[in-house]
């Protein structure tokens, strides 16, 4: 029976019952083998003769491609792929597929709901209460959101479903994507900055919605945070790494800018001494962007429904190194 290794805390956290996993796999004479505690160059030696990597979140290395010489696809259980070395495994021809679609509404919608939180000062308001205040004047100054300027960073399916619910609240949204087409923007009625620094000179609320890259790591650092106006907001339901996190800590801190709502940090799960944990003006929710019970049963069926038509000998339908396919 084929192998394939399941790796990944993240994963085992997020999926304790591989019944599902299991069934699935049985379609194509596959098993699971759970790497549940092993080191690196324990996995590398379990992934000898895997047909098939699953990983969330943890680092899938070069040494782990270069051990696995049957391996037929390599599958992120998430929208990000960042853990993966895609340059090591297109070397090797291997395709890279990660779940794109599962979860693009729930993570709009948990970004819309830390903005509202945040530019209706919700938290502040919340603690006033619990210490036996009642006066509305102690979260003053708070906008109508028909005033404010929502811009996203990142205008893929998740950036586009935000664009979509922040318009249906009376926002005028705005956007920064250089890989988008004029006609995207058109069509969603979104204003387009073909720069970053003056989208974030003129927005109210900031929301990220890139893959973590070379190019988009530490993109939100001191400077970038120094040129939104100080009375505007941050959230980050993408990866923790796009903003520079002791900037933000800092920003935060000195007032730079107003508040800021983070579902994903730079250590996770954090270690406990980070400060954005005990900043009044930040809420910090546990990477949880991505949760509802519909989507954790959509992350299975399509993870599976990759996995299966790989070993079936098709080609995936979502593949991030597509030129593995170049017959050139």
């Amino acid at each position: 029976m084929r192998r394939v290794l399941f790796i990944g805390d993240r994963l085992f956290m997020k999926f304790p019952d591989f019944d599902y996993f299991h069934e699935r796999l049985a379609e194509v004479n596959a098993e699971v083998i759970s790497t549940a505690g092993m080191s690196d160059a324990e996995i590398v030696e379990a992934a000898h003769d895997a047909v098939a990597l699953v990983d969330i979140a943890r680092p899938i290395t070069a040494e782990m491609i270069q051990a696995c010489p049957s391996c037929r696809i390599i599958m992120t259980l998430s929208v990000g792929f960042d853990a993966v070395d895609v340059a090591e495994a297109t070397r090797h021809g291997i395709p890279v597929s990660n779940c794109p679609l599962y979860c693009s509404s729930e993570v709009a919608e948990h970004a819309l709901t830390l903005a509202l939180a945040l530019s209706r000062k919700i938290d502040i308001l919340h603690r006033h209460v619990n210490g036996g205040g009642w006066d509305y004047k102690h979260a003053r100054t708070i906008h109508s959101h028909r005033t404010q300027v929502f811009g996203i960073i990142g205008l893929g399916r998740i950036g586009r479903y935000s664009a979509r619910k922040a318009a249906a609240l009376g926002m005028h949204v705005i956007a920064y994507d250089p890989y988008v087409d004029d006609d995207v923007f058109a069509m969603l009625g979104v204003e387009r900055f073909y720069d970053l620094e003056p989208m974030l000179e003129t927005a109210d609320i900031v929301t990220i919605h890139s893959p973590l890259t070379d190019e988009t790591w530490h993109m939100i650092d001191s400077a970038a945070l120094e040129r939104m106006k100080s009375t505007a907001v941050i959230v980050n339901t993408a990866r923790g790494s796009i903003i520079d996190q002791t900037a933000l800590e800092d920003a935060l801190e000195n007032g730079t800018i107003a508040g800021a709502g983070i579902d994903v940090l730079e250590t996770e799960p954090p270690v406990g001494t980070e400060r954005i944990l005990n900043l009044p003006t930040a809420i910090v929710t546990p990477h949880v962007a991505w949760y509802s019970e519909e989507s954790h049963t959509q992350n299975m069926i399509d993870g599976m429904n990759e996995l299966v038509r790989a070993l079936q000998g098709h080609r995936p339908r979502y593949v991030v190194n597509p030129q593995i396919y170049s017959r050139r």
